[in-house]
């Protein structure tokens, strides 16, 4: 096990938490003001880089990505929102009392395999639900990271594991996402759980048992699921029992369970559990993106959020803000924290790479149009309102990855003619769409055949629409009967005989099949040897 940082005990806020070494080994509750001071970052630009080259330039600037995250009284809810978790459900895991002990005795005695019930009570189940891009698995991973995620307690000899924080395998596979949970601890501990636990036979029920006895032996405070809605593909009701394997095991040993999912996760919690969002002791938060200010009212959390991004460039002449690009980057991004980000970043890039003093309406749109394609039905469907619309483009996200290899390098002035421009937006189309189809969860191998089969179907098709064809297409043939073919009967070869060959011999009639054969010599009578 790995060196973890020794327990330094604070002075008990409120009664309930006096003598508990779990609760007390945490830093002190946070105000709303000092959190906001630990969430916020805003990354340094440097006088001296405005005037390096572009390609040296662009990869200071690449700290917009990585380092800029701008807090909202949603970022300081939820703060409070994990702080209360956290630390109520240590209340009834005390590891100075006989009670942990006989916590882990009903962990042992808990049959966690055969939970395909529901759970009963989800007090310490939230949730965070938003579309892809609003910042809800960076907001939740700046907030855990103010708290350190171990801590040994020499005088108990106990290792505490603050929190945890597990991916949903983009497969849905539930034993994978075991498999990601043991992973996440032996990185967190120094330890070999999932070389004891995960075997090439061991199915995830077999599992469950495990992660409930390593939670409560290691005192989780907080577990995180995040990517939930990828469960949405698990088969033969793995999600269910999934889900209410971790409702169970905040009912059991008391562990605190937040799911960090798109509007599709919905769709995994019961009735039951759709009641426990608004009835859970916590609550739960629908993480939305950022709204608009009336025009009377002052800046809104979008204003204050933009100016503070438009602070960021690292041009010799910084573009001023005016009210027009802001209005255009809502218009782009529908208030989409990631997306604006994005959006940003890129404009500012090419702007640097193209040695252009300014980021303006042309560019600004130029960057939109080429560079971020393929979000374009999930903003589409923002501008329309429609729910139904919305749910549809809820997962699709720009992989921050990607960002960083594209405007790298200056815009070529070659201007192909227009049979030449006319095929390579077929051929952009094409991948543009063939993205979207994977983010939708349909497979790499099959996505390609079906993106040109749209496309020559509906040639003249925007994405958005290309899209909502497919899916029409996709529910309609789930109602479809499946026709069964009859086999067909393949023609049997014409042998091929040799001289002598014996099945020139053999004729319908046995006993005229026996005199031939017995005349070539072939059958000997044996009535002359006895």
């Amino acid at each position: 096990m790995s060196k973890l940082p020794l327990a330094q005990y604070q002075e008990a806020e409120i009664r309930e938490y006096q003598g508990h070494p779990l609760i007390n080994a945490l830093p002190p509750i946070n105000s709303p003001q000092t959190a906001a001071k630990l969430l916020g970052r805003f990354p340094k630009v440097y006088e001296s880089e405005k005037s390096l080259p572009s390609h040296i330039r662009r990869q200071a600037m690449m700290r917009i990505l990585d380092q800029f995250l701008y807090p909202t009284k949603s970022h300081l809810q939820l703060e409070q929102m994990i702080s209360g978790m956290l630390r109520r459900g240590y209340l009834s895991r005390n590891i100075a009392t006989p009670d942990y002990h006989h916590n882990l005795e009903d962990v042992d005695h808990t049959d966690f395999s055969s939970i395909a019930r529901n759970a009963g009570n989800e007090a310490l189940v939230s949730s965070v639900i938003g579309c892809s891009g609003t910042g809800k698995s960076t907001a939740v991973e700046a907030i855990l990271q103010t708290y350190p995620q171990a801590i040994y307690h020499p005088e108990y000899q106990h290792s505490q594991l603050v929190w945890l924080k597990v991916e949903c395998p983009h497969d849905g596979s539930v034993k994978n996402l075991c498999t990601n949970f043991f992973r996440a601890v032996d990185l967190a501990l120094g330890t070999d759980y999932q070389a004891l636990y995960v075997k090439s036979r061991s199915s995830a029920e077999s599992m469950l048992g495990s992660i409930a006895r390593v939670s409560a032996l290691h005192s989780i405070g907080l577990l995180v699921i995040d990517e939930i809605q990828h469960l949405e593909k698990s088969r033969s009701g793995g999600s269910a029992k999934m889900i209410n394997f971790f409702v169970t095991l905040t009912n059991v040993i008391k562990v605190p369970v937040l799911f960090i999912g798109t509007p599709k996760a919905l769709e995994l919690f019961q009735p039951t559990m759709r009641s426990a969002r608004r009835a859970a002791q916590f609550g739960s938060l629908d993480w939305g993106r950022f709204a608009r200010a009336g025009a009377d009212r002052g800046d809104g959390e979008w204003e204050q959020f933009f100016k503070r991004l438009w602070k960021l460039q690292w041009l010799e002449n910084p573009t001023p803000l005016s009210q027009e690009i802001m209005d255009l980057f809502w218009e782009y991004t529908q208030g989409i924290a990631h997306i604006a980000v994005a959006l940003f970043y890129l404009s500012q890039a090419r702007a640097v790479v193209a040695d252009r003093n300014a980021i303006d309406r042309p560019l600004v749109t130029k960057v939109y149009k080429e560079e971020l394609a393929m979000i374009h039905p999930m903003i589409s469907a923002l501008r329309s309102g429609r729910e139904e619309t919305i749910l549809q483009y809820a997962d699709l996200d720009i992989p921050r990855e990607s960002l960083a290899a594209q405007t790298s390098l200056p815009e070529m002035p070659y201007i192909p003619n227009d049979g030449e421009a006319a095929e390579q937006a077929d051929i952009s189309k094409s991948k543009q769409l063939i993205s979207l189809l994977i983010q939708m969860g349909i497979g790499e191998d099959i996505a390609p055949s079906v993106a040109d089969q749209a496309l020559a179907e509906n040639p003249n098709d925007s994405l958005f629409e290309l899209v909502g064809h497919i899916k029409n297409l996709e529910e309609r043939s789930v109602d479809m009967p499946v026709q069964k073919t009859s086999p067909r009967k393949s023609k049997k070869p014409s042998p091929v005989y040799v001289e002598d060959d014996l099945r020139l011999v053999q004729g319908e009639d046995p006993e005229m099949t026996y005199q031939a054969l017995r005349k070539k010599g072939v059958i000997i009578e044996l009535s002359t040897y006895l």
